[in-house]
């Protein structure tokens, strides 16, 4: 069997897709337990909030808790037992660079409420006075909003965004999915080359980098951007959808 130290998987599109289901398909837990006789951990990397989670892993059912969840794309938490710790050095220092991003950003802030007045389709998502995010109507305007940002965040180097369908959250350029494994991996001591990662959508890139993971994958209904992003590393791209393709990629990589 090939070696993999830490398995990386986002949860929608990559464990579930709603309209299949949202339980563990039987050749998905087969493959966790067999990563996780390996010598594996599991980390769940996710957009969704720590509460949210743990109510996707209810529903899930897989044949075990994973050993940690990063959440909201960047914050960390170990499973004890039952219950989730937060890594408190990681979680705090990103909380508190991210106050002070939104803090110094009110320029830009204003500039978007104005374009966001004048486009159909276009929500901000207030935390406070402050816009966290976005949510669209439809992807098509989604990348219309992506198309704005990525002009006006060239003046604002330390913005950056998390990108997944017709969703966005704003973000500090240190911390993504592929920031929070990266540092993850050093605490475990896992070397990159693995690190296995899995994902589906623009928020996944991060993680899907071949400087954080050496070993990567993504399933069947992944958007065409993480397709080539996996295939021009070298990576797996299942054939199978969503856990049927996870099952199919970490079962390459064990054997390999």
């Amino acid at each position: 069997m090939g070696k993999i130290g830490l398995v990386s998987t986002d949860f929608d599109g990559t464990l579930i897709v709603h309209r299949l289901g949202e339980k563990c398909v039987p050749e998905l837990a087969d493959s966790l337990l067999g990563a996780r006789e390996a010598g594996a951990k599991w980390a769940i990397n996710t957009g969704r909030s720590l509460e949210h989670s743990v109510e996707g892993i209810t529903l899930f059912c897989g044949p075990y808790l994973p050993d940690f969840l990063l959440v909201n794309e960047r914050h960390i938490f170990k499973r004890n037992g039952t219950r989730w710790e937060a890594d408190e050095k990681w979680n705090s220092l990103c909380d508190l660079r991210h106050k002070k991003l939104f803090e110094g950003a009110t320029v830009f802030m204003e500039r978007l409420r104005g374009w966001a007045r004048c486009e159909k389709g276009v929500t901000l998502l207030p935390m406070g006075e402050t816009p966290l995010g976005i949510v669209t109507t439809d992807e098509e305007v989604m990348a219309r909003v992506a198309d704005f940002l990525d002009e006006e965040l060239t003046a604002h180097p330390e913005f950056s965004y998390q990108r997944n369908a017709i969703y966005l959250r704003f973000s500090h350029k240190d911390y993504s999915k592929g920031s929070a494994l990266a540092h993850l991996a050093e605490t475990l001591r896992v070397e990159r080359e693995q690190v296995f990662a899995i994902g589906d959508h623009f928020n996944d890139l991060p993680m899907l980098d071949p400087e954080v993971a050496g070993l990567l994958a993504c399933p069947a209904n992944s958007i065409d951007a993480v397709k080539r992003a996996v295939s021009g590393a070298g990576g797996y791209v299942a054939r199978g959808e969503a856990g049927s393709g996870t099952a199919e990629s970490i079962r390459f990589f064990l054997a390999r």
